[in-house]
């Protein structure tokens, strides 16, 4: 069996859509704002001192009471220490968030920075979480703050007995259920007012309920500067109370530095929006009957009840597919579409019109099963985001800690044709790393595709604290630089998408995250790179070219591998059984899916039909899968599992980023794909800035073979040239 395929050259999807993204795009928008192909020399002759768009940024906390010397002190410190860019965070200053006084100090800010070719990126909010307005939703406009769907009302109703009620503003609607057999119907409230009759029967009216209630928000307009509920956030469900926060927020930069957007203000930062309860939002009603196809009064009660992901209980949690929780996987497949198309698409559209990026992370990345009660779906949020992102913080990232979820962000950027991805790193861990120890979590976050770093606590105009004060940090600085800006530059290559279970987290499954995770590790522990790939992918963006399914970057994957779900839609199955006619690869792992959807999980049936596909009974990546899988990019003469890769595709060349995340050094004869027959192999070194020719490479056709040595948590980038 030949390791490499027999023709590794793009196809006509992968060369054709780009070029037509391209030809969509907005005049105006700058390089670093979309897929690019650019030749190695290009890269190579920028490779030294990447443009300073491309830089790491510092989480700054900014207020107007820093005079224009201390800012510009602030920023000289950060230059010194490689350190092109700053993530503006507001605090408690003289002048409020937002107010007149504030944005003069935001002028003064970006002058500086001009002079000193640095970059911006504003906090989208006043503190966090992102979704307050600096406290205007409260103050200015209470109908429109964050809200949750409460515990109902009951209340008792004998038979002939009559029942009259006038609505209240938190009162959704009124149901009438018969406990003898456990039907529920709405009551017609219409009018405002009920009055019913009960007949025969035992009978009780339930009334659900909303509630404002919002998780504290740390505001820049609190004079107390506690994390509290003082500020509200704001219904992020709803698209009027979106419209008004970009209004409030991105308008008034840009009436105040507007001429800067896409040179010296690279765009905004978002910082945890969440609900962690079950939302609300006056529009829900109507848009569930249009998405889902049935009314969603009748079970109002009842996904009140239902809690996932282990909350408010010690009980170990248990998957659940009855009625009840096939609604509260309808319910909240329809908010967290709410909550990805209104609050993070109208950011998305807003710097998108104008020319600059919006990027951001949420809550609870590395456990998904919270992520589903704070966020909803990783990849909903991610999608109208120009830099999809993750949060690196506490103990996330650990030598004792398998973290493969960066992969969400790179994953994100991959399907929706973004070139890079970002991380808040560093803050409050536990233990605090030294200068190798945080070298170690850097490269690790960029061999799973993060492109952008952002260090949290680097401090002002002095020392910094921890690792940021040692003498080294200029030169792993230069070496994050680097490697962030070429492994952001070309086309993502890894062929294997693994189907992240996000509807399973709806029905409590945390055993469905478990099985997801495993299978992901032992792939990149045998050097079989992947992304994450999500529903929406699978049903709509994906398309078939040949035997490959095509992102939004161009990128081909040739293996789709599905861990235990509980639940799929039919559209992804009919994109997979064509994929998989067509020569493509799909493994599905434990059992076939149990729910196949239509437009609702409520009417589902199943099992799915795979008798199409490969079925691996175990959970694991036997010598079977492995079998099934297309030629891998990276092969050793030794096996190891502590070898990992980043490779993209350049116009005329290939790029791998390769990483010893293991205590012992590697010495290791590497054989890699790369386009059509190699002329040169050449190491860019990031520490240096130099290239020179990787002695002891021999070439071949589609591949190259080289000796590849890396000392314990050493790094080394390869460009092997094919013209």
């Amino acid at each position: 069996m030949e390791i490499f395929g027999k023709n590794p050259m793009k196809t006509f999807a992968q060369i054709l859509m780009p070029l037509l993204l391209v030809s969509i795009l907005p005049a105006q928008e700058r390089p670093w704002q979309r897929i690019s192909d650019p030749a190695a020399a290009q890269l190579a002759a920028e490779f030294a001192s990447p443009p300073s768009e491309y830089s790491s940024q510092f989480d700054w906390g900014f207020s107007d009471k820093l005079t224009r010397e201390a800012m510009g002190a602030i920023l000289d410190h950060a230059k010194s220490l490689g350190v092109m860019g700053a993530f503006v965070e507001p605090k408690v200053g003289a002048s409020p968030y937002l107010s007149a006084g504030y944005f003069q100090a935001v002028k003064i800010l970006v002058e500086e920075a001009r002079k000193r070719d640095m970059h911006l990126w504003f906090d989208d909010d006043g503190g966090y979480p992102s979704g307050f307005a600096g406290g205007k939703f409260t103050n200015e406009r209470p109908d429109l703050r964050m809200q949750a769907l409460a515990s109902p009302q009951r209340v008792p109703v004998s038979a002939g007995q009559q029942y009259s009620y006038q609505l209240d503003p938190r009162t959704i609607c009124v149901l009438a259920v018969n406990l003898d057999t456990g039907a529920t119907q709405a009551l017609d409230s219409s009018s405002g007012t009920v009055n019913w009759r009960a007949p025969a029967g035992n009978w009780e009216i339930v009334l659900p309920r909303s509630q404002f209630r919002s998780g504290p928000t740390r505001s820049a307009n609190n004079q107390t500067g506690a994390k509290d509920g003082t500020h509200s956030l704001m219904d992020y469900l709803n698209p009027e109370a979106d419209k008004l926060f970009v209004e409030w927020t991105f308008d008034a930069y840009k009436q105040a530095v507007g001429d800067e957007f896409g040179k010296t203000v690279l765009g905004f930062r978002g910082d945890e929006p969440a609900f962690g309860f079950n939302p609300w939002s006056p529009a829900l009603l109507a848009e569930f009957q249009k998405r889902k196809g049935y009314d969603l009064r009748p079970y109002l009660a009842k996904i009140a009840a239902i809690s996932i992901g282990g909350r408010g209980s010690t009980a170990p949690p248990s998957v659940n597919l009855d009625e009840s929780h096939r609604v509260y996987a309808d319910y909240s497949d329809v908010w967290s579409d709410l909550f990805g198309e209104n609050f993070f698409g109208a950011e998305g559209k807003w710097c998108s019109q104008n020319h600059v990026e919006m990027q951001t992370h949420i809550e609870h990345e590395e456990i998904l099963p919270q992520l589903a009660i704070a966020d909803g779906d990783f990849f909903k949020c991610m999608r109208g985001i120009q830099v999809p992102g993750v949060d690196t913080i506490w103990h996330q990232i650990w030598h004792d800690v398998v973290a493969d979820f960066p992969k969400l962000a790179s994953s994100a950027a991959h399907l929706n044709g973004r070139p890079r991805a970002m991380t808040e790193a560093f803050a409050a861990y536990n233990p605090q790393p030294d200068f190798k120890e945080a070298g170690w979590i850097l490269n690790h976050l960029l061999v799973e595709g993060i492109s952008r770093i952002e260090y949290m606590g680097m401090g002002g105009a002095g020392p910094g604290r921890g690792f940021y004060s040692d003498p080294g940090f200029p030169a792993l600085s230069a070496h994050v630089n680097r490697a962030g800006y070429v492994l952001g530059e070309g086309r993502p290559t890894a062929q294997i998408g693994v189907y992240i279970p996000s509807s399973s987290f709806w029905f409590n499954d945390s055993a469905a995250n478990t099985a997801f995770l495993a299978i992901v590790h032992q792939l990149l522990q045998r050097q079989r790179d992947l992304d994450y790939v999500d529903e929406y992918a699978l049903s709509k963006t994906l398309k078939l070219d040949g035997r490959d399914l095509v992102n939004l970057s161009g990128q081909a994957y040739r293996a789709i591998l599905i861990p235990p779900v509980d639940a799929i839609s039919r559209a992804a199955l009919d994109n997979l059984r064509a994929f998989a006619k067509a020569g493509g690869k799909v493994v599905f792992f434990g059992s076939a899916p149990q729910l196949v959807m239509d437009k609702n999980f409520l009417t589902a049936t199943g099992p799915a039909d795979i008798s199409w596909a490969t079925l691996e009974p175990a959970l694991e990546i036997t010598p079977q899968v492995l079998a099934a899988l297309p030629a891998p990019d990276v092969a050793t003469d030794q096996a190891t599992t502590w070898l990992k890769y980043n490779h993209r595709r350049l116009k005329d060349a290939d790029l791998y980023f390769f990483f010893n995340e293991g205590e012992q050094p590697l010495s290791l004869k590497t054989t890699v794909a790369n386009s059509g027959t190699a002329k040169q192999a050449q190491q860019w070194d990031t520490t240096s800035g130099k290239i020179a020719p990787w002695a002891g490479a021999t070439f071949a056709y589609g591949k190259t073979t080289l000796p590849l040595e890396l000392e314990p948590w050493g790094t080394k980038i390869v460009v092997i040239n094919s013209k």
